[in-house]
């Protein structure tokens, strides 16, 4: 898992098998491990397969390995990593879906999983589940907590719902995934008294400012296509990294 970590921190594109690259070798190399992995292993193999299915960009592959391994038992490590590897998809929706399964604080991975649920738009749960945690005196980041609460509210406020903000994402992540390019999502909470209040879950994509302003463009017809109501309170944007 170590290896396919640092390959996702060295390219912000999937990996392109059918290219000779560094990169796609090192994950044939990988691949090659897992394999001798399911002779030993078979829960972990599925989840590193998954985990290594997400590096090259493969939705369905992915979701067959996390259902394998979790058929063989609940480590609560492929559970972590299903739901990040949804998000490393673009599948915020399945990523939510995950994520109620895993994130309780009674479950003991709350802290592992808590910013990973903020990631993927379940912002009402999250802080849901930071509430609970804080009763049961579970440590976790005060400033993290208090900007979480801060975009509940005014999420909450403006009557925008867990799922709502998931398919949002959705649509963003179908972007990405035309681009091959993984998402990188910085939930941002905007709060100037009397001018205006808003979330925004921003996009750092690495392309120029004329590329991201065209994927913006993208973004918006396929919100209007998907019937997505936009709300000032509440909006996904493309950034270039170097903005």
């Amino acid at each position: 898992m170590e290896d396919i970590n640092a390959m996702q921190a060295a390219s912000p594109y999937y990996v392109d098998l059918d290219r000779i690259s560094e990169l796609s070798r090192k994950a044939r190399i990988v691949k090659r491990d897992i394999d001798n992995l399911f002779k030993v292993d078979a829960c972990a193999a599925w989840e590193t397969l998954g985990a290594w299915k997400a590096l090259i960009g493969d939705w369905e592959g992915v979701q067959e390995a996390f259902r394998n391994s979790l058929a063989l038992g609940s480590t609560g490590s492929n559970r972590v990593n299903w739901v990040i590897n949804c998000i490393n998809l673009g599948m915020f929706s399945a990523a939510q879906e995950a994520y109620a399964a895993v994130g309780a604080p009674e479950s003991s991975y709350f802290s592992v999983v808590q910013v990973a649920g903020v990631r993927c738009g379940a912002v009402e749960l999250a802080a849901h589940f930071a509430e609970r945690a804080k009763k049961m005196q579970i440590d976790w980041d005060e400033g993290s907590e208090a900007t979480l609460n801060e975009a509940y509210q005014m999420l909450k406020g403006a009557g925008i719902s867990d799922e709502q903000i998931a398919r949002h994402l959705d649509i963003a992540g179908t972007v990405l995934r035309r681009h091959h390019i993984r998402p990188r999502v910085y939930p941002r909470v905007i709060s100037a008294e009397g001018f205006f209040n808003g979330v925004t879950y921003t996009f750092t994509v690495p392309v120029s400012a004329a590329e991201a302003f065209e994927m913006n463009m993208e973004l918006a017809e396929s919100e209007v296509e998907a019937g997505i109501v936009k709300d000032v309170t509440f909006d996904v944007v493309f950034e270039p990294e170097a903005a």
